[in-house]
């Protein structure tokens, strides 16, 4: 369950959101309608700069998190899946191989993660095709937060 930490909510249970990771033009041809926000935000800031940079190319870890396990190395890209308080780990380099539809289970529950042709993460759905919050994150955090996660093996 998902908490706030700080602010008003303090201590309120948070709704998980579904969410995609895709490029802005698969986006814009599914949701051509789709308004973004304007980069007038009244603060000086370059907002085409990444400032994670660097970070996704050093081999450090900037959010200390305690022990990591060593399943995977700290930084490795991961699709996390929680249903029903149990957790598991998709390598996103291992999910982009292997586009379509991957079957799997967390918790004994059936989901589905959709890989497009190009490797992009689709969404995750539930054996009823209904959609699942999933969590793109590096390893590192996915299993700080779940620290008896399972790891997607493969099949």
């Amino acid at each position: 369950m998902e908490k706030a930490i700080a602010g008003p909510l303090v201590e309120k249970r948070l709704q998980r959101l579904t969410s995609i990771r895709t490029s802005w033009e698969a986006w814009r041809e599914k949701n051509p309608r789709t308004l973004v926000l304007s980069t007038d935000t009244g603060y000086s800031r370059n907002y085409s700069v990444d400032p994670y940079e660097g970070y996704y190319r050093s081999l450090g870890i900037w959010f200390p998190v305690g022990d990591v396990r060593k399943d995977l190395s700290p930084k490795e890209m991961v699709l996390g899946v929680e249903i029903k308080g149990k957790a598991k780990a998709y390598r996103i380099s291992q999910l982009r191989k292997s586009p379509g539809i991957l079957k799997d289970e967390v918790g004994g529950r059936p989901i589905q993660i959709e890989v497009a042709p190009d490797g992009e993460i689709i969404g995750v759905r539930g054996g009823k095709g209904n959609p699942i919050p999933a969590i793109f994150s590096y390893w590192f955090a996915w299993q700080a937060f779940h620290p008896k996660t399972a790891v997607y093996k493969g099949k």
